[in-house]
């Protein structure tokens, strides 16, 4: 099987496979999955499974035959990927539907894209602006008066006893007066200004770092990724006994904003999967071993019903390990972008 492939580059991520199934090859599976055809034919005059696969319809042979590629294509591609070294980021293409023709070699072309080769770019211009935090007395008002509209209090009146009616029901039962209800109010609102201001700002940090390290994922695995989250959500929909149109209808959404969506997210997400790997490279971030166990074990008791057999699982624990290391090289990051300080005040 040395010479069945030819490659050739298109660019620097993107190649092209022609590949040659001798006929024999394919021929001797093709009878052995037509005769397996027979076995199931019923034809007047012959007993079942005794038809002759020279009676076997042409329609049928033509199925067997794409039948036949199918089962075979894959394991010459695999082969030629795996001789070539390459590592995918989606599935082949297949430029076209070859030719499966009686006494020849059966010869297709398909497309393999891989990830092209990032340099990390230079983080000391990933610069974000971080706003003091402020909570005005207007604000404080206007949640109050939500909770006199939302709540249901004996006293009517906004006062000591029913700031400390709304005390028992927001669980701050430290709460005697309005004006430590207030407090409460203004402390509450400002953790949750720098909670908001903290996401935004790594959210930002993160595509600036993306964008100063060039990274544009090739369009053929934003596709598989967004493929595969359509796939997730019909499953999902199909699981919980939902019908699709039924869901589309109660959110106001079409199909096709949703598709636009997927292929966003999945954009989006591709990105900034290879910036923290290519700055988990760069900045020669490693797992531990007892970070590595540490994480394992916060796993098992986070999640008591899953399969223990999994934590025994070699596959398994490097994909966790990835993930870790990622997690890792996210936090060193946000710390080089936003300081150690910001990270410590906001944990």
């Amino acid at each position: 099987m040395d010479d069945f492939y030819t490659k050739k580059d298109i660019n620097e991520y993107t190649f092209e496979l022609t590949i040659k199934i001798p006929h024999d090859s394919f021929k001797k599976s093709y009878d052995l999955l037509l005769k397996d055809y027979s076995k199931d034919s019923d034809m007047q005059g012959f007993r079942k499974g005794k038809v002759p696969t020279s009676l076997i319809s042409d329609q049928v042979k033509e199925m067997v035959k794409f039948e036949t590629f199918e089962k075979l294509a894959p394991m010459y591609i695999n082969t030629a990927i795996t001789k070539e070294k390459l590592e995918p980021i989606a599935p082949p293409e297949y430029k076209e539907i070859p030719k499966i023709l009686e006494d020849i070699d059966v010869i297709f072309t398909i497309t393999i894209t891989t990830m092209p080769k990032f340099k990390l770019g230079n983080m000391k211009n990933v610069k974000v602006k971080k706003e003091d935090i402020t909570v005005d007395d207007k604000e404080v008002e206007e949640a109050i008066e939500e909770l006199k509209k939302t709540q249901k209090t004996k006293e009517t009146e906004v006062n000591d006893k029913w700031a400390v009616e709304i005390a028992k029901v927001i669980n701050a039962d430290e709460v005697k007066t309005l004006k430590e209800l207030r407090e409460k109010i203004k402390d509450a609102l400002h953790q949750q200004k720098e909670h908001y201001q903290m996401h935004h700002l790594q959210d930002e940090a993160l595509f600036l770092g993306i964008k100063e390290s060039n990274i544009e994922i090739p369009q053929p695995a934003i596709n598989f990724e967004a493929t595969e989250r359509e796939k997730s959500f019909n499953e999902d929909m199909k699981g919980r006994g939902i019908k699709i149109e039924d869901f589309l209808k109660a959110n106001n959404i079409t199909i096709e904003k949703m598709r636009e969506l997927w292929l966003q997210d999945a954009k989006e997400a591709l990105q900034a999967d290879t910036f923290l790997g290519i700055y988990a490279d760069s900045k020669k971030v490693e797992i531990s071993e007892e970070e590595l166990n540490k994480k394992i074990e916060d796993i098992k008791r986070d999640q008591p019903n899953v399969d223990k057999n999994i934590f025994s699982n070699t596959e398994w624990i490097e994909y966790i390990k990835k993930v870790e290391r990622k997690e890792k090289a996210f936090r060193l990051f946000i710390e080089e972008v936003l300081g150690k300080e910001f990270l410590d005040s906001h944990n």
